[in-house]
């Protein structure tokens, strides 16, 4: 799963900016904003997933604050973390 978000952000990087349509730019974004962690998780490394999270808060004007609670718990959901 990391590896295809890395790929998204490397396959949408173009569509990054605030000229695109929201339906271009709202994956590409996403995409953009977990890109590292994703990198991390193929190195092996650890990733702060509250901290990951908390990094998609930017989008929310973009996203909204609908589905990035919905996607904070989907990423909670079998775990103990709020």
């Amino acid at each position: 799963m990391a590896a295809a978000v890395f790929e998204l952000r490397v396959l949408l990087a173009s569509y990054i900016g605030s000229d695109q349509p929201p339906s271009i730019r709202a994956p590409a974004e996403f995409a953009y904003a977990l890109h590292n962690q994703a990198l991390a998780i193929l190195e092996g490394k650890p990733v702060d997933v509250p901290a990951a999270l908390r990094s998609l808060e930017r989008l929310t004007p973009l996203l909204g604050e609908r589905y990035l609670s919905h996607f904070h718990r989907v990423v909670f959901a079998d775990s103990d973390t709020p």
